[in-house]
């Protein structure tokens, strides 16, 4: 006798299989090589061979790790993600003329880079230009030779950002660029840098609080050779144990600024001619210093420093 399968059940059954089939195509954690293929599914044994074909295969809130060193192209990030190199990894991204090594837009989310290698050939416009995402965080980076700025962070809603053990060099094209540039656009930033190298660049680091409150807290860095190490607009700062070498500006308070200093030294190489230590321009600056500040090239523009208990 034949059995007769009801078809209300068989087509249940379809619709099942079917639903399920995207939620098993997005894995926690997916694989990039240089000997991938970006028809592959992502996993250790058939990795990707970009980290975008992986970024768009892994779930919210997921992993990608590159397995060996390589190139593995520009990214653009739309959702929460970490994206990884192991140690001994080198995983590299070499941006095109004009363009970016990594877009970041992702809403609501957090955005993990590390251990990642940026070049743009000084053509390319940002190394990492995040204009979305609840927290970004860059850890053990090396970002080089942009046209407009290295790193390029900015919030229209409230936004985290973490900055830690990385470069930012060589984005000084035509007398421009920035090696870290944090803009408030309409939501809060509250940023946090720790020993970062920021080298070699038109600007520093540019802290500007435009339509929302920024608070910056520096320590443990080197910013040199620069032409200006350091801006800040409608931002309040905290600077310890950082010294800014080799700069033609120290710390430049655009307007409604306040810095806290502590160990912060501005150090010059022979021949090489420091103009100020610390200025201020526009209204609403206030700088606070523990005695422990050592600024060569005296203050510019009627800056002045008054003193805070030392912690």
């Amino acid at each position: 006798m034949r059995f007769k399968f009801p078809f209300a059940l068989m087509s249940a059954a379809l619709a099942c299989a079917l639903s399920a089939i995207p939620a098993q195509a997005q894995r926690a954690r997916v694989f990039v090589a240089s000997y991938g293929s970006d028809t592959n599914p992502c996993t250790f044994g058939s990795p990707c061979k970009t980290f975008q074909a992986a970024v768009n295969a892994v779930a919210a809130g997921g992993e990608v790790t590159a397995i060996d060193s390589a190139g593995f192209q520009p990214v653009n990030i739309t959702k929460s993600v970490t994206i990884t190199s192991p140690a001994g990894v080198e995983a590299g991204i070499a941006a095109a003329s004009g363009g970016n090594a990594i877009t970041i837009g992702a809403g609501a989310g957090t955005v993990v880079l590390r251990g990642l290698t940026l070049d743009g050939a000084g053509s390319a416009n940002f190394g990492i230009h995040a204009t979305a995402g609840t927290d970004i965080e860059i850890y053990d980076c090396a970002v080089r030779n942009f046209a407009v700025d290295g790193i390029s962070i900015s919030s229209a809603a409230a936004m985290s950002v973490v900055i830690s053990n990385t470069i930012a060099t060589d984005s000084n094209n035509m007398g421009e660029g920035n090696g870290i540039n944090l803009v408030t656009n309409g939501g809060p930033m509250i940023a946090t840098l720790d020993q970062v190298i920021v080298d070699n660049n038109e600007g520093g680091i540019e802290v500007l609080g435009g339509s929302g409150a920024m608070e910056v807290s520096l320590s443990n860095s080197h910013i040199d050779n620069n032409a200006r190490a350091m801006e800040i607009s409608g931002s309040s700062a905290i600077l310890q144990n950082v010294t800014l070498n080799q700069s033609f500006h120290g710390i430049a308070l655009e307007g409604n600024a306040t810095v806290w200093l502590s160990q912060v030294t501005q150090t010059a190489a022979p021949g090489f001619n420091n103009i100020d230590g610390l200025s201020f321009s526009g209204t609403g600056n206030t700088a606070f210093g523990d005695n422990t500040n050592h600024f060569d090239g005296g203050l510019g523009e009627g800056a002045s420093v008054g003193m805070w208990a030392s912690q």
